[in-house]
């Protein structure tokens, strides 16, 4: 089973016209289409700017210099078991 998601937007008359390309000619499947309308209204900008400011916040963090590892010691050699 596949799931695809996508948005699209009705035409003038208020048909949405979708095409479901599965990638092998003649071959049978079943389709389960639901649909929802959606708020464009449903994200408040505010929410938006906050979230791309914390994001920004986040990329300012790591463009910092790059943390280094010190130089470690060779590891120390021990007697083979006998």
């Amino acid at each position: 089973m596949n799931t695809v998601r996508k948005l699209y937007e009705s035409d003038e008359q208020g048909t949405v016209h979708v095409e479901l390309p599965i990638g092998a000619p003649h071959r049978r499947v079943e389709i389960v289409l639901v649909w929802q309308e959606i708020d464009e209204a449903r994200t408040p900008p505010e929410a938006v700017d906050k979230k791309r400011a914390e994001i920004e916040a986040l990329a300012g963090a790591l463009s910092d210099d790059p943390m280094a590892r010190p130089v470690q010691p060779l590891p120390e050699t021990r007697l083979p078991i006998e």
